[in-house]
């Protein structure tokens, strides 16, 4: 199964970090990793339409793991969801966790397994005290 993951913050700098941090670590080749953060323009914020474009652009096997970090990133990955078709809603996952904590734990994860269920665990296991 191929994942890609969905990086969306603020800022794009925050979002391009952790981006090349999760490529230094994850063995995964069916993995693809997206920077999504700031404006389409380069400024502070968000932007819905660069979520979906990236879902509409992938071929129907694959599984997008979207992860934000506050606010209106986080309304917008939870957007998306509204404005794709129902056979992308079933690919579509939202992973409420700690943006950093939470993609890097699914990225390690990923080069494991493609187990989906075993993947969102793994990052969920980042808001507990101790998941190291």
């Amino acid at each position: 199964m191929k994942y890609n993951l969905l990086l969306v913050s603020h800022s794009q700098k925050v979002t391009d970090g952790l981006k090349e941090l999760i490529e230094e670590m994850n063995i995964s080749e069916d993995t693809e990793i997206y920077s999504l953060g700031g404006t389409r323009d380069g400024g502070i914020g968000s932007d819905v339409t660069r979520i979906t474009d990236i879902i509409e652009a992938s071929d129907s096997d694959t599984h997008f793991l979207a992860f934000a970090d506050l606010g209106s990133a986080v309304l917008n990955v939870e957007m998306a969801l509204d404005l794709i078709n129902d056979e992308q809603k079933q690919r579509y996952h939202l992973i409420d966790v700690p943006l950093i904590e939470g993609a890097f734990a699914a990225a390690i994860t990923v080069g494991v397994t493609d187990d989906l269920n075993t993947i969102i665990t793994e990052a969920k296991k980042t808001v507990a005290d101790k998941w190291y």
